[in-house]
């Protein structure tokens, strides 16, 4: 009997398209061969790109799929496998006496965006292909290179290329800390910053100590036709490199020793470039590559790298079999994130007969000396929660509950109170401002509303200290503000003169966008763009409106049924690229919470409307006054997504600018 998953004993599965028509075939190791079969008239090539988008849609909001999406994955499998191809199948899985490689061939390109390891088996909620215990989806290419398991006697070598380096490096590392520690993995020096620029990126390739696997984070596009990598920028302009140069020096510089390729696409990253890349870089020499059809969040592409690597290299669980690691990868995720599609993400393109990558018969491992690092005495003067989310690219989301606003919102609260008490009901003590303001609106009506809300919130005020420093400290991405001032958008339009801003302020029937390009006047879009650089150019959402940097007023959310009926969701608020965009990118960065109250609810409705039921970022931090009495609650996730906790830091306004400035001026802010 052959060992599980034995190498020889594989299925192949064709798929391809005639017009509309999408078609099946299928041939397996011992020669067997089934016709070519139409999944049917309801699983044309339209159905399956918009069965695609559902899968992709359900990942970016990091949730289960929908029923319906469910019920068509489950179509899907019913209509590839059948006129022979389930019963190929069953005669060879049989005879692997385990999991069943099973190579799909992808011909249409339209066709290699479809997540076929998305397919479901019928009785159960959760037989996807790309979980199953009895099947081992991947993504075949055709190649004359000559493929066998790489003897490896001791670490597998990691060799990680971060043009961008920082948080996404240290994330990848934190990741692989356990078989790093274990002496199962070895981390070579990493290529990152300048040093991921041309020649300087070929001349390391060329060099020892050679990898096992190469470990790419950051960016793919298509230029002319041709995929290319982001490298690191030069002299201020962006370099990028045609994936199949970077797959020729692969190949001249590791062809003994290359096994797999991890390309990492998050943040914002063009991932279906980075699955055209795979196949390049498969058939350059790679014996697999792993790609991601859509962006992945942080959390995500750091749970999925611990899976991949602790099954693929691991002295216990791993068999050295990349396809067997992204199964347990994927079905880790479905696990620990409820459910969520962004299971589906990662693919594995593979060139040779089988996944098995590394021979480790004869393998010996020993943990690595580890040297304690060094803290610098100007560090440890600052608080170090704040200077490690400061540190790397981040997400602000400001409230409303800072001194300087309150003397504003007592004025307006008290106005309201004062009229209400003339009236024939007597005034409940201690209502909160959604439900004063809600009282006022049904009696005096909404412009009357927002004709008190005007006479307390004049413009003209200048930002405080805090949300000035707050704006220095801020880098390209997505924040979120609350306040009905534009303080925010002044500040940063003043600190950062050199930065393109977005403002985007979702309405009831419309969106409005406001422009300022680096060095520019605000402008007001007449649509939302189709989506925006948010490695350089910073979004902000102003999500509850009010005035707007060129201080037009707008009418704000106040009451109870503004924050129910009047609040729209981005993804129909903004084009579905953008909108996707800016969610990933709130989803993947820890998030700086400042000004907000886990027991104000409006607060804690916009945290759940901006990430569902996903837990806030993994290392976000909450920046409480000395004298709040809510930090229990944060630590203990109460009444936040996921019920998970994030840090707390409680400082005064004073000492938060006096952290901000001292890392800003040394440079350590995620700028």
């Amino acid at each position: 009997m052959q060992r599980p998953g034995a190498p020889g004993v594989w299925m192949e599965i064709a798929l391809d398209s005639g017009g509309a028509e999408v078609r099946a075939s299928a041939r397996g190791s011992r020669g067997e061969q089934t016709a070519p079969h139409a999944l049917g008239p309801g699983l044309n090539a339209e159905i399956l790109g918009r069965f695609a988008s559902d899968v992709r849609q359900a990942a970016a909001r990091g949730r289960p799929l929908e029923e319906r999406v469910a019920r068509m994955a489950q179509a899907l499998h019913g209509a590839v496998l059948r006129d022979g191809i389930d019963d190929l199948r069953a005669r060879l899985g049989e005879a692997a006496g385990g999991p069943l490689l099973v190579r799909l061939a992808i011909g249409d390109p339209g066709l290699h965006e479809v997540p076929w390891e998305a397919l479901a088996a019928p009785g159960g909620a959760m037989r996807h292909w790309g979980t199953s215990p009895d099947l081992l989806p991947v993504r075949g290419v055709r190649s004359n290179e000559p493929w066998q398991p790489r003897e490896v006697r001791g670490a597998v070598r990691v060799l990680a290329i971060a043009p961008a380096g920082g948080a996404a490096l240290a994330r990848l590392k934190e990741a692989l800390a356990g078989p790093i520690a274990a002496g199962e993995i070895e981390w070579l020096a990493p290529i990152e910053g300048q040093a991921a620029q041309l020649p300087w990126l070929f001349d390391r390739l060329r060099c020892e100590p050679i990898p096992h696997v190469i470990h790419v984070v950051g960016h793919g596009g298509v230029q002319d036709g041709v995929p290319v990598l982001r490298l690191a920028d030069a002299d201020g302009d962006e370099r990028w490199l045609p994936v199949e140069l970077l797959g020729q020096q692969l190949a001249a510089g590791f062809r003994s020793f290359l096994r797999l390729v991890v390309l990492e696409a998050c943040e914002g990253a063009r991932p279906a470039a980075f699955a055209s890349a795979a196949e390049i870089l498969a058939r350059a020499g790679a014996d697999a590559v792993v790609a991601h059809l859509w962006p992945v969040q942080a959390d995500v592409a750091r749970a999925f790298s611990a899976q991949l690597y602790r099954a693929l290299a691991g002295a216990s669980l791993g068999k050295g079999d990349v396809a067997r690691a992204v199964n347990e990868a994927r079905r880790a995720i479905l696990a620990e994130l409820e459910g969520s599609a962004e299971a589906f993400s990662p693919v594995v393109v593979l060139r040779g007969p089988d996944g098995v990558l590394f021979d480790f018969k004869g393998r010996k491992v020993a943990p690595p000396a580890v040297l304690a690092p060094a803290v610098s005495d100007a560090a440890r003067a600052i608080e170090p929660a704040l200077a490690r989310i400061v540190a790397r690219p981040f997400s602000l989301l400001l409230g409303d509950r800072w001194k300087a606003e309150r003397a504003a919102l007592d004025s307006f609260r008290d106005k309201l109170r004062a009229e209400l008490a003339k009236g024939p009901e007597p005034m409940p003590p201690g209502l909160p401002m959604s439900a004063l303001t809600q009282r006022y609106a049904l009696r005096r009506g909404a412009d009357k509303l927002g004709a008190e809300f005007q006479r307390a919130f004049r413009v003209g005020a200048e930002a405080p200290p805090v949300i000035k420093a707050l704006a220095r400290a801020l880098g390209p991405g997505v924040h979120a503000t609350l306040l009905r001032s534009p303080l925010l958008e002044i500040a940063l339009a003043e600190q950062q003169p050199e930065r393109t801003i977005h403002v985007i302020q979702p309405d009831e029937e419309s969106t409005l966008v406001l422009r300022r390009a680096a060095g520019g006047d605000w402008e007001a879009l007449e649509a939302p763009p189709a989506s925006v650089d948010l490695e350089r150019e910073i979004v902000l959402l102003r999500l509850y409106r009010g005035y707007t940097p060129e201080q037009i007023f707008t009418r704000p959310l106040l009451t109870e049924d503004d924050y129910l009926l009047g609040f729209r969701e981005l993804e129909s608020a903004l084009p579905r690229d953008l909108a996707d965009e800016i969610l990933s990118t709130l989803n993947s960065r820890p998030a700086l919470i400042a000004g907000m109250s886990v027991t104000t609810w409006h607060h804690r409705m916009l945290l759940h409307r901006l990430f569902g039921r996903r837990p806030v970022p993994r290392g976000s931090l909450a920046v409480l006054e000395p004298d709040d009495t809510e930090r229990e609650l944060w630590e203990k996730g109460v009444s936040l997504p996921g019920r998970a906790g994030v840090g707390v830091v409680a400082a005064s306004g004073e000492d938060v600018v006096d952290w901000l400035e001292a890392l800003v001026a040394a440079g350590r802010n995620g700028r």
